[in-house]
């Protein structure tokens, strides 16, 4: 019975996890199109995220028993890099194509890079739904950019990439590192959070102007959901779901976002659109090989 508990408990972690995936990309979206910059979306997530998760960095420390490079790697990567990218992607690109090209792109590259680092082998079913993730990737790409009014909207999709290979580089320094899920997530938000306020001091921070209302609806969905709750709800489904399993649910997230852009920001999504996100979910799914028969989830 106290096995069931944690396994539906996992379950509804997941579940939050998605949500909250799929809503930051639109909050962030809405944030960095209107008066809030990068810095600014920094500074709230990780410094809110840092705040919460201060009790376990005083606990285990901000400098982990680890080398020099994967502490440098964690922040790095998983921190501002991750959300510089995306932060100057969703000002070029709309929502639908940041949910295809940054977390539903995302296991490919964590893939490539185990295979190097790691030596993980994969299926041929798994390889299968890499390639379909591709295919449904380059189609929302090649389709936004040939028929979007807006030029460049290219350049978007190139730093969307960028995020997702940056966040790909954090996942397997991370289990390289052995750290545990609440120890790593406290050294990100610390050490992001002090980057962004080192880059705040040398090329300033501007809230004035912002609504109240504005603010606190960011310091909720980037510091305290974003930053903090599902940081702890993706690493808690991954100990009692195991990681493929987890990451096939990662399939819903373009499917959230595209349809949180159309009816939050009113972005619209054409059939094709629609096709590749499907494709992509696909794919994702199918990767993760929790689909197949014989595939460990674990």
């Amino acid at each position: 019975m106290q096995r069931l508990s944690v396994h539906w408990r996992a379950i509804l972690a997941l579940v939050a996890t998605i949500l909250i995936w799929a809503s930051f990309l639109v909050v962030t979206r809405a944030a960095v199109t209107t008066r809030l910059g990068v810095t600014e979306v920094g500074l709230i997530r990780y410094g809110v995220g840092a705040l919460l998760f201060l009790p376990v960095a005083l606990r285990h420390g901000v400098i982990p028993a680890i080398p020099l490079w994967q502490l440098i790697a964690l922040p790095l990567f998983g921190g501002v890099g991750f959300l510089v990218c995306l932060g100057l992607g969703l000002k070029i690109a709309p929502v639908a194509d940041s949910g295809v090209f940054t977390p539903s792109m995302l296991p490919l590259y964590v893939a490539i890079l185990s295979s190097l680092f790691l030596a993980e082998r994969f299926s041929p079913g798994r390889k299968i739904g890499f390639v379909l993730i591709v295919v449904g990737a380059l189609s929302v790409g090649g389709w936004s950019a040939l028929g979007t009014a807006e030029p460049g909207v290219w350049r978007g999709h190139l730093l969307f990439t960028a995020a997702s290979i940056s966040w790909a580089f954090y996942t397997v320094t991370f289990r390289i590192s052995g750290l545990g899920a609440a120890h790593a997530s406290a050294v990100l938000c610390f050490w992001s959070a002090l980057a962004f306020a080192g880059i705040a001091l040398v090329n300033g921070v501007d809230f004035s102007g912002i609504p109240l209302e504005t603010l606190a609806i960011q310091v909720l969905f980037q510091g305290v959901l974003s930053g903090f709750v599902a940081t702890y709800t993706f690493f808690y489904a991954i100990r009692h779901l195991g990681p493929s399993r987890t990451s096939a649910f990662a399939a819903m997230v373009p499917v959230l976002a595209a349809l949180g852009g159309w009816a939050v920001l009113g972005e619209p999504i054409g059939w094709i659109k629609a096709g590749g996100i499907l494709v992509v979910s696909a794919g994702v799914a199918l990767a993760s090989g929790v689909f197949l028969r014989g595939e460990r989830v674990d």
